[in-house]
């Protein structure tokens, strides 16, 4: 017999005697051949024969008698044997993704050729080493109680935050962070920015909860039109997603003071890109002015680090946590433990905090040459919505064209580009075509062919 290269010996064998008997040809409790026939008969060695009907009485198609031999096991027949194995179905079936240069505009996007990465690294290299125990063992379901610590310090010494490292909750999406915490509360009405966050819209539903869709105006999140039901209220006040609004200190007291009732009411503050504020200082957090301790506090390192991370996290006021360990302290840890022990020491050792000022000034620089030469290519049917914070803005553009046919241009262009039309919860009136802007994946020496195209897209 002639063995297939490809293969180990043993594996002839083993599949050629598991087809016999699955066949039919060996009968139940029917006596093999002894193991230096079948080697004979294959031409192979005795061991490699052991190896083939060892790994057959460890599947369950053989069992051996001491000083007998080897024995076929009674199998139960499998009804569907004889049929061929389905294919998956064509609407299921992924294109192959081809790598392809293109203008991208997208509000998800972070640089990562600006990225420290000797430096992660270096970190990582020391969190393997000082943390190799702890490594070997499943954390703590919140995270490694030693990050939460740093985080904490550099949560409040950034935005304020007023938190113990117990609060903290680790997780691998911010999406996974809101659907437990809706799994705290009976389901009911939550109040969503509009436009927002549409992601979330549908979150919230298949969890049996009401949508309230608020309009956003020029303060951001208007408390007045929240409906007296509602009890949890989600906004962005930082920089609200998408329309850029940064919420004034009386706007934020408004909503500090639809807190202060006798039923259970709680706050959502989504600080999702905060670490970006141009020209002035940071804005303290909501969370940190809420004295009823009836915020909870949300944020990602997807936009300072880089989306494929995967870390985001929440604090949760002290009569929530207590929700929460009763909810979930049967879950696993969701995080990849060694990057949260890197990202620890990449904090720690102040290799974080130089790269947020490194990204900031770069991304201060990218969006003001991109504002500038937007204003110098277009005339006055293209208005923007320059607000200093963030890696997006919002253009609004004059024109009839639908938006199905301004996004099939940009396809064509190889342009990445989203509508504003997509993050409304609800339809608001409009007499132009608005889109956010991105510029976090643009490089200083690619803006002005990115506006020609995108020009191209809006006016063609």
């Amino acid at each position: 017999m002639i063995l297939q290269d490809k293969k180990y010996k043993y594996q002839v064998v083993y599949e050629r005697i598991k087809e016999q008997i699955l066949s039919g040809n060996y009968q139940p409790h029917e006596k093999l051949l002894s193991k230096r026939k079948i080697s004979e008969q294959f031409n192979v060695s005795i061991n490699s024969v052991i190896v083939a009907l060892d790994q057959l009485i460890v599947e369950g198609y053989l069992y051996s008698l001491e000083r007998k031999g080897y024995f076929v096991e009674d199998i139960t027949h499998y009804s569907q044997d004889t049929q061929k194995w389905p294919k998956l179905p064509e609407e299921l079936k992924e294109k192959p993704y081809k790598h392809r240069h293109v203008t991208s505009f997208s509000h998800m996007a972070t640089n990562l050729q600006q990225f420290p990465y000797n430096e992660w690294a270096k970190c990582e290299h020391k969190a393997f080493h000082e943390f190799r125990d702890e490594l070997s063992h499943l954390s703590h379901q919140q995270g490694p109680y030693t990050v939460r610590q740093t985080l904490a310090k550099h949560l409040n010494f950034k935005r304020g935050v007023r938190c113990e490292p117990e609060q903290i909750i680790f997780h691998s999406s911010s999406q996974g962070l809101m659907s437990q915490v809706l799994a705290l509360f009976e389901p009911g009405t939550i109040a969503l920015e509009n436009p927002g966050y549409a992601r979330y819209r549908t979150l919230i539903e298949q969890e049996q909860w009401q949508v309230h869709p608020v309009p956003i105006d020029e303060q951001g999140f208007n408390v007045a039109h929240v409906k007296s039901d509602v009890k949890l209220l989600y906004t962005t006040p930082a920089h609200q997603f998408p329309m850029g609004v940064i919420m004034p200190i009386s706007r934020r007291f408004e909503l500090l003071n639809w807190l202060n009732v006798p039923q259970e009411r709680y706050i959502i503050e989504d600080d999702y890109d905060s670490e970006y504020k141009y020209e002035t200082a940071h804005i303290p957090s909501l969370q940190s002015l809420d004295k009823s301790q009836r915020t909870i506090y949300m944020g990602t390192f997807s936009k300072t680090l880089f989306p494929g991370i995967r870390i985001s996290y929440m604090v949760l006021p002290p009569a929530l946590l207590k929700r929460y360990k009763e909810h979930f302290s049967h879950l696993l840890p969701s995080c990849n433990t060694l990057n949260l022990y890197t990202l620890h020491y990449f904090m720690k050792d102040g290799y974080y905090q130089k790269h947020l000022a490194t990204m900031a000034q770069h991304f201060e620089s990218i969006r003001k040459k991109l504002i500038q030469e937007l204003r110098h290519v277009f005339d006055e049917k293209l208005t923007i919505v320059d607000i200093p914070a963030g890696l997006h803005f919002i253009i609004h553009y004059d024109t009839t064209t639908s938006y199905e046919e301004i996004i099939a241009r940009a396809q064509e262009e190889n342009v990445e580009l989203f509508t504003l039309e997509r993050f409304l919860l609800t339809m608001l009136p409009t007499a132009n075509r608005s889109f956010i802007i991105g510029f976090a994946n643009l490089q200083m020496n690619e803006i002005p062919k990115a506006v020609q195209k995108l020009k191209t897209v809006l006016t063609a």
